[in-house]
């Protein structure tokens, strides 16, 4: 390791040296120090590890071996003697454990001085390492191909270009990645998030927070505590959500869609694959869809446009509105749609072989029932069936509505 002269003042194992002021009308001194670890390779096998840190920190990978880092402090001060004693108060330790590869930053004082401001500039080799925890600042890491696993507090967090898994926390601040190939898993308090093309397994969790996501591949596992989600040009597997209070928008997805909310809103458009949707209080709308469709809400209204394959919607309170497609490559067609207290207006393609039965509860007008498909009504003193059947009636489209009408359509 070599220890060498930057700027003003080296400060390592002794405070001899004078600090300098760089700011005399504040009383601001400054302080720096570089070092340099030439004997560290680019083998992936070497980690840089925080512990108690409070620094504006920055770290890029370069080619080849070696590394080099510089902590540069600046603290308001009486004189120099006292910025020396507050400097030597507030250490930052950079230790080189050679036998387990570990380049360790580390504040080795109690309680710290919240005057200091620090900003430490890293740069290794791109395959490398990161770990610890920071305690506020913020951290940007650029370059780098291997594991982050980081604890943070009260900073704002950038990472881009990155090739590796990712484990990282942080309460009080926001997470934005870039460009990053691994599997990724973020916890984020009182701060939000934002992906844009990531490849991989990805895992949210949020509180009080707002996620963004666009151009993602792989499979996405979000969790948020007040907060919106918004996710677009995503292609993988499968997409899960479960918001506690917030919305949830989608657009161009190429996977299936699972999601629950407890109260908020679901706006989906253009998704080729199935769709899972629940929401306790709060409206969905969806339109074009290329696969089978759930949904549900318990106090809002439901409206699907251009969907094909099955559809199973369901809303308690609220009125739904479906406008039914034809896609050959799927199977199922059945329509089930059902409202406790609302309306039905369904359109379908007129030459889909259904067997159709509507129900209207607390329903007596002649009116209750419409439809451009000829039915056979019954009525009874709360209710009206209407039944009928297109061509061999093989497809099953089943309509329930209690106070509100049905409307049945074709295209």
């Amino acid at each position: 390791m070599k220890i060498l002269v930057f700027y003003f003042l080296i400060i390592f194992t002794s405070y001899a040296q004078d600090i300098f002021p760089i700011n005399k009308e504040n009383s601001i001194f400054r302080s720096a120090v570089e070092y340099s670890f030439d004997e560290i390779l680019d083998d992936g096998l070497y980690n840089i590890n925080f512990n108690d840190i409070k620094a504006v920190i920055n770290i890029i990978g370069h080619p080849g071996s070696g590394s080099h880092l510089i902590i540069d402090r600046n603290v308001p001060a009486f004189n120099n003697k006292n910025a020396i004693s507050i400097f030597k108060k507030n250490r930052i330790n950079v230790y080189h454990d050679k036998k387990n590869k570990i380049i360790n930053i580390k504040t080795i004082s109690g309680r710290q001085n919240q005057n200091i401001i620090t900003k430490i500039d890293i740069h290794v080799p791109i395959n490398i390492n990161i770990s610890g925890n920071v305690k506020s600042g913020d951290i940007k890491i650029s370059q780098i191909k291997g594991s982050i696993n980081l604890v943070t507090q009260s900073l704002d967090a950038t990472l881009k270009n990155i090739s590796g898994n990712i484990i990282f926390k942080n309460n009080g601040g926001n997470i934005d990645l870039e460009k990053v190939n691994g599997q990724i898993d973020l916890s984020v308090i009182s701060g939000h998030v934002s992906l844009s093309k990531c490849d991989g397994d990805i895992t949210i969790n949020t509180e009080n927070g707002n996620n963004t996501l666009s151009s993602i591949k792989g499979e996405i596992n979000s969790a948020t505590t007040l907060g919106e989600t918004l996710v677009e040009n995503f292609v993988g597997t499968k997409a899960t959500f479960n918001i506690n209070v917030g919305n949830l928008r989608l657009s161009n997805c190429n996977a299936n869609i699972d999601a629950k909310i407890d109260i908020g809103n679901i706006k989906i458009d253009k998704v080729n694959g199935n769709t899972n949707l629940y929401t306790a209080k709060g409206f969905i709308n969806v339109k074009n869809i290329i696969g089978d469709n759930i949904a549900r809400s318990n106090f809002g209204d439901i409206n699907a446009m251009n969907i094909s394959g099955k559809v199973n919607v369901i809303s308690e309170i609220g009125n739904i509105i479906i406008n039914k497609t034809y896609n050959s490559f799927l199977k199922n067609h059945d329509i089930l749609l059902k409202t406790s207290r609302g309306s039905i207006t369904l359109n379908f393609p007129s030459d889909l072989p259904y067997n159709i039965k509507a129900i209207c509860e607390n329903q007596t007008s002649k009116n209750s029932i419409s439809s451009e498909i000829p039915l056979n009504e019954k009525y009874f003193p709360n209710k009206i069936i209407a039944e009928g059947k297109i061509k061999d009636g093989n497809l099953n489209c089943e309509l329930f509505s209690n106070h509100g009408q049905i409307q049945i359509k074709t295209n």
